[in-house]
């Protein structure tokens, strides 16, 4: 079932508004965030000593402890020699300034400076607002890699392996930026307990298993672009599988697209408590499992309604994605609890063994979809089941020249696709300036 024309009408001019002014920050390669001005400048090495100035590489720190103890101000920076390890936790308590921020960087040459074993569970604490993490690696922390709770915080090109969360944003960690980080098998739970007496009124246990988020987002109004995602999913007694790519839990109105997510058990789960999680966006992404056991039970996107004691979460956007999952019992979107009337699911290419699509409730958006799959809804006349055609799943989900993905969807919030071709590109070259469904648009060789 899928809503009347006005009021799909009204709701895509109002992500259109938002895409518009997103794709002009992304095309020009800007961020919100500023970067550092003139400050003091300070290096880390391995080899180097706290008795010295650390002003320059030739007389650098050696230990994580000399950063937490200054007090670095706006526009300061300090600088991780490449190449070296550390045991500990880098804590920082300062702010920058929206004109001038506090930058965590590298230098020299080799492998991305690493830390590991963090104190406290985490390699990096941002506690302070207006901090750029740019190239820094963060490995077996103990909870997470990057742990971020102040505001208009940015951590880009970085890694994180082996943690309960790659990058955690914190609750009230609000208007940060992520972008084409490398978080890899964050697979660890920090809680998983096999349950008692579950199904009775003395259940103990039965729901509490928690980890293996690539990212985990407590925060509102941050965004996700350009990040590869995998490895996501552990053993859990309470749901056999769990973990995330992009796990939402009390975050409202982030934006998350132009991601890869290969491998992981949902790329993203919506829930909440006793906050909110609504007006969350997601568009040009592309998730695939195809990782046998491991991704058995593997999903694109899961939302509430709110007959779950996790839901409402309203105003979902899921648009313009590839979700391929081939696990038994794997499924591209559910949306279920009384799915909210708010939920758009336009644009992508689903692709599942067990619900390509599933929506109960009524009232919601379904639209320009490619279902490959069994879904319990009667699809939208934009939307159809024919095969998605692509070039060799799942290794490669670009379109081939007869896919129905081609010029299905109207009219696309953004201007690049996954692959930053621009959209649309006219793949039947009838010119009608429509884009395609799915992460990626068709570049005919023949318009």
């Amino acid at each position: 079932m899928s809503t009347n024309s006005t009021r799909a009408a009204t709701v895509l001019a109002a992500v259109l508004l938002v895409g518009v002014l997103l794709v002009g920050v992304l095309l020009a390669g800007l961020s919100t965030l500023p970067s550092s001005t003139s400050g003091s400048h300070y290096y880390l090495s391995a080899a180097g000593s706290d008795s010295n100035s650390g002003t320059t590489p030739e007389s650098p720190w050696q230990s994580l402890a000399k950063i937490t103890e200054t007090a670095l101000g706006p526009g300061d920076s300090v600088s991780f020699r490449r190449g070296d390890e550390w045991i500990g936790t880098v804590v920082l308590d300062h702010s920058g300034t929206a004109a001038s921020a506090i930058t965590l960087n590298s230098y020299g040459t080799g492998n991305l400076p690493t830390v590991t074993g963090g104190e406290g569970g985490n390699c990096f604490r941002l506690n302070g607002s207006f901090i750029v993490v740019d190239g820094l690696r963060a490995t077996s922390c103990g909870y997470s890699g990057f742990s971020v709770y102040g505001d208009n915080n940015m951590v880009k090109n970085s890694e994180a392996s082996g943690n309960t969360a790659g990058i955690r944003v914190g609750d009230g960690s609000d208007f940060g930026n992520y972008a084409n980080n490398i978080l890899t098998d964050n697979n660890v739970m920090n809680v998983n307990t096999p349950g008692s007496n579950c199904g009775t009124p003395q259940a103990a246990n039965c729901s509490d298993d928690s980890g293996a988020f690539g990212v985990l987002i407590n925060g509102s109004d941050n965004e996700f672009s350009g990040n590869t995602v995998t490895g996501s999913t552990a053993f859990s007694y309470d749901f056999s599988r769990d973990g995330a790519a992009f796990e939402i839990y009390n975050g409202n109105r982030n934006r998350i697209h132009h991601n890869t997510a290969i491998d992981n058990n949902v790329f993203s789960e919506i829930g909440r408590s006793d906050g909110t999680a609504d007006g969350n966006a997601f568009r040009y992404n592309l998730v695939r499992a195809s990782c046998g056991a491991n991704c058995a039970e593997a999903s694109g996107l899961i939302v509430r309604g709110p007959d779950s004691k996790y839901g409402p979460t309203n105003n979902t956007i899921f648009e313009f994605n590839t979700v391929w999952v081939d696990g038994v019992h794997s499924r591209g979107v559910v949306c279920h609890a009384m799915c909210p009337a708010s939920t758009v699911i336009r644009g992508n290419i689903l692709v599942a063994v067990t619900n390509a699509l599933w929506l109960d409730g009524s009232g919601w958006t379904e639209q320009a979809n490619v279902i490959n799959g069994p879904s319990n809804v009667t699809l939208d006349p934009t939307s159809t089941t024919a095969p998605a055609l692509f070039v060799n799943a799942p290794t490669n989900l670009h379109l081939t020249s007869g896919s129905p993905a081609i010029d299905r969807v109207g009219s696309s919030p953004f201007g690049v696709d996954l692959d930053r071709l621009p959209v649309p590109q006219n793949g039947h070259c009838a010119g009608t300036g429509k884009a395609d469904s799915g992460a990626y648009e068709y570049d005919s060789p023949n318009c």
